[in-house]
């Protein structure tokens, strides 16, 4: 606290509570009151601006690896945390390594906002080479990139057990953060700072201020009151592998987004066949899966077995429905489709 205004504060206090103090020592406080008053008048009280300046700075964004795993080489690749932009540490994959990208000419004014797949991480776009892997991909063709960490420990099909009607309302919460009736009671104690779109417009914001000239800014909706009505979903280009793709399949049930681009997803699935919410004809999609959905799957696939059953279920297009991804070495029919750069240009392709 500023000194000045503790001896004020001592001063009233003295002044009120004659039998806290004798005269003489109210008399001094007094006179020490007065002389601040008349001496300090040109100083301005301190009204806690002190306290925030004395507050840490943010942290600056990190630069992407450039060798290892998880590198990304070219400009512009920046590394930041959901703690990092704000949010609590606490959360679930809170201090998790998010990727931001940008391009440095010819931006296209549209977002890339991916999901990795279940027990995986933001890294998962980076496979293939450090130039070349599927987020360098869409900043080669002027997309900004955000890969987020969210809630992707556990599977969705491990949460539900094949229970049909938890799928959706288990997505709903993860992208969220605010639980629904129906979802798995293993989400019970969710937070909306763990949500997805709340560290996505978390995310925008530190980008916008810490990376002032990139144009994150653009992605932003500032009348929005949560943090799903934070993000200009006309820009974004909802996408993501394996169980990532089915929470872009879910915003793109939510919001009007540019286009969705599955990789190996969806995936939900019941012994009947696609869950109910993959059906287009029972469920309203903000998004045209006609004319805006966009896959890219591999034969053979074990783990996503269902997806060319889901697409048709979905309505996609058959010219946006690619099922012969190549399996490159060290791979799987799962995972060639975010792992292998043979499948750049179906990547390009997709994200045009």
């Amino acid at each position: 606290m500023d000194p000045r205004r503790f001896l004020l504060t001592l001063a009233a206090a003295a002044c009120s509570s004659p039998a806290a103090a004798g005269d003489a020592d109210t008399a001094a406080l007094d006179t020490a009151a007065l002389e601040i008053s008349s001496a300090d008048a040109s100083a301005p009280v301190a009204d806690g601006s002190a306290d925030a300046a004395d507050a840490p700075a943010p942290p600056s964004l990190r630069p992407c690896p450039t060798s290892g795993k998880g590198a990304v080489t070219g400009d512009v690749c920046h590394l930041l945390t959901p703690a990092e932009s704000g949010l609590p540490a606490a959360g679930v994959n809170a201090n998790v390594d998010q990727y931001a990208l940008r391009p440095t000419s010819g931006a296209r004014g549209r977002l890339l906002v991916f999901f990795n797949g279940s027990g995986g991480s933001p890294v998962a776009g980076t496979r293939g080479s450090p130039a070349q892997n599927y987020y360098a991909t869409a900043r080669a063709a002027g997309l900004h990139v955000f890969a987020l960490s969210y809630r992707s420990d556990d599977a969705i099909g491990s949460l539900c057990k094949g229970n049909d009607a938890c799928l959706l309302p288990t997505r709903r919460t993860i992208l969220s953060g605010i639980y629904q009736a129906g979802a798995s009671p293993a989400l019970s104690t969710v937070a909306e700072h763990e949500g997805a779109y709340a560290r996505l417009a978390a995310g925008l914001k530190a980008l916008a201020e810490r990376d002032p000239a990139g144009g994150w800014d653009a992605f932003l909706e500032p009348a929005g009151a949560k943090p799903g009505d934070q993000i200009r979903w006309a820009k974004v280009i909802a996408s993501g592998h394996s169980q990532g793709g089915g929470h872009a399949a879910a915003i793109a049930m939510a919001f009007e987004v540019d286009r969705l681009v599955a990789l190996s997803s969806p995936c939900d699935q019941t012994a009947s066949g696609p869950a109910t919410w993959l059906d287009a004809a029972k469920y309203a999609y903000a998004t045209s899966p006609a004319a805006k959905f966009h896959g890219l799957g591999a034969a053979g696939d074990a783990i996503c077995a269902g997806y060319p059953a889901i697409w048709k279920a979905l309505g996609m297009a058959q010219e946006r429905s690619h099922a012969n991804a190549v399996v490159c070495t060290g791979s799987t029919p799962h995972g060639a489709s975010i792992d292998c750069v043979e499948n750049a240009p179906k990547w390009s392709q997709m994200l045009q």
